[in-house]
């Protein structure tokens, strides 16, 4: 993060109705990402994360369950946190990309590729409303509050806990158990590492590219930059490029009337010989058929040799083709509902191409010419 410049809004908030409701009209959108959020069981739930100058948005996906729309998911509001209610932030000391948002009522553990500017941003308008420092709590081992539930074995609260072991590489490697989850990645850089001169030049005027990991399509570019890249460049040059006619320059010419035909001009025009026009009949056995009927110019009809044509391909059999490349496929254990537009919906028995595998437990995957995330433990491989 320190090499790249910040951009903010991920999702195009401006053209994305379905969540700009939720925020003011006039309300700023400081940054607006898709997010993972882990419920009390460490089970991952895709959330749009949107920070504004007064508030944090979770926003989810639910289906109707009555009226007119019953089944259609819709967005809607998980949760709300007004910025100067955030009692603290605590993060780990290797590379990951978990925190958790601390709050008077319960806390939420949250994943987000661009954490460092999220925090950044955060504290910024923490600050301007409160008159203070954001808390930014460093520890190997997060401690989580739970929301007490109306009923159940969880009205009591209670807590998690996030513990963080070192391991290799930059990809983070989870093993939940009931009451912890164990997060083991590689250390993150030293505490007195300074953006390069040579990156900061490059990275000058150039938005920093999303490498959101797994690769899922984008939801919806924005008007003026998708993920940090302007959008469609070269249909912007072509359009600069293009002159622009006014209407009412096309409009300058007057009309006219057609000319008057006379008795004699139209005799004339019937008199007129007629061009050939034979080229343009279609044979009736097709272009590679015989063409009966049509005479040379010495008054012969030809026809088209066709007895001692050679065999196609010499008489040579016809090549095997090549054989399609196996793709490795699963059988759905289960049915799953796709919780995302990203996410791919299967039934029972269905059978999925795996595109690619990834440790988060997220697989990729073709099925009926859609492709999208699935859950792994949902599947078995073939």
């Amino acid at each position: 993060s320190i090499n790249r410049n910040f951009v903010g809004d991920y999702l195009g908030m401006d053209d994305r109705p379905e969540l700009r409701q939720f925020v003011g009209k006039r309300e700023k959108i400081d940054f607006a990402d898709k997010v993972t959020k882990y419920d009390r069981r460490f089970k991952e739930i895709k959330r749009d994360l949107i920070l504004t100058p007064k508030s944090v948005y979770l926003i989810g996906r639910e289906k109707v369950k009555q009226g007119p729309d019953k089944g259609v998911v819709t967005e809607v509001v998980k949760r709300k946190i007004e910025v100067e209610r955030i009692l603290a932030v605590s993060l780990s000391t290797m590379q990951d990309d978990f925190l958790i948002l601390h709050e008077q009522e319960y806390d939420s553990l949250l994943e987000c590729i661009f954490k460092t500017e999220f925090i950044s941003l955060l504290a910024k308008r923490f600050e301007e409303r409160t008159r203070r420092k954001l808390p930014l709590k460093f520890s190997t081992t997060l401690e989580m509050k739970l929301k007490k539930e109306s009923w159940g074995p969880w009205s009591a609260g209670g807590s998690r806990q996030v513990q963080f072991l070192q391991g290799q590489g930059d990809m983070a490697v989870l093993k939940p158990t009931n009451k912890m989850l164990q997060v083991s990645i590689g250390p993150g850089l030293p505490k007195n590492t300074r953006p390069t001169k040579k990156a900061f030049t490059q990275s000058r005027g150039i938005s920093g590219a999303r490498h959101n990991y797994p690769a899922r399509a984008a939801p919806g570019p924005p008007a003026s930059h998708q993920n940090g890249v302007l959008k469609t460049a070269h249909n912007n040059v072509s359009q600069r490029q293009a002159p622009m006619q006014h209407p009412m320059q096309q409009s300058t010419r007057q009309p006219y009337l057609p000319t008057p035909v006379t008795l004699s001009q139209l005799k004339e025009r019937n008199n007129r010989p007629q061009p050939n026009l034979d080229c343009l009949r279609v044979p009736d056995q097709g272009a590679a058929g015989s063409r009966a009927g049509q005479p040379k110019a010495n008054g012969r009809n030809a026809y088209r040799q066709t007895d001692h044509r050679p065999p196609p391909g010499g008489g040579r059999p016809k090549p095997t083709p090549k054989p399609k490349p196996q793709v490795p496929q699963c059988r759905a254990l289960y049915a799953y509902d796709a919780q995302d537009t990203d996410e791919l919906s299967f039934n029972a028995e269905d059978v999925i191409d795996i595109i690619k595998e990834d440790a988060s437990g997220w697989w990729t995957g073709r099925l009926r010419g859609k492709q999208g995330l699935f859950p792994n433990n949902y599947v078995t491989k073939i």
